[in-house]
């Protein structure tokens, strides 16, 4: 059976407090660029070990690499409420309410919420990353109403 998307998403819905949240994990989805992925990262930690005969700095390559994409290779779960949406990524947590909100973008996969108005070098760093798939429209009606929301208060 192929998958359609790029990551499950587990909604959890609370109506008592207006909270809708999802679970993204795309290397459980994309099963066939996450096992090329570990192919490549084993890859390059052989080389590691046969260039400095090392398997401490083999294992320290290979920490730093599934560090590096820990948003693929493990879960992250997002909230969105009356305030504001969060973000649990594995390394980080990520909240930032509506009324910092000034753009969001997003393709088939994913978006990016900005609290710039344009776009930035800054906006990696200011902005919050989401991963949404199976109840993608659900996800960006209910961005788009808060955002709609705040700037009509």
């Amino acid at each position: 059976m192929a998958c359609s998307g790029f990551v499950r998403v587990f909604v959890v819905t609370d109506e008592t407090e207006q909270s809708f949240s999802w679970k993204a994990h795309p290397a459980r989805e994309r099963r066939a660029q996450a096992t090329m992925a570990i192919l490549v990262i084993l890859l390059f930690c052989g080389f590691v070990f046969f260039s400095f005969s090392s398997l401490a700095w083999a294992a320290l390559s290979f920490g730093v690499l599934l560090a590096s994409l820990n948003r693929f290779f493990f879960p992250s779960r997002f909230t969105i409420d009356e305030e504001g949406i969060s973000a649990n990524y594995p390394l980080r947590n990520m909240r930032l309410p509506w009324t910092h909100l000034k753009r969001f973008v997003h393709d088939a996969n994913g978006g990016y919420l900005s609290t710039r108005a344009r776009p930035s070098r800054m906006d990696g760093f200011k902005g919050m990353h989401i991963i949404f798939d199976l109840q993608r429209d659900t996800i960006i009606e209910k961005i788009n109403r808060h955002l709609a929301e705040v700037k009509r208060a």
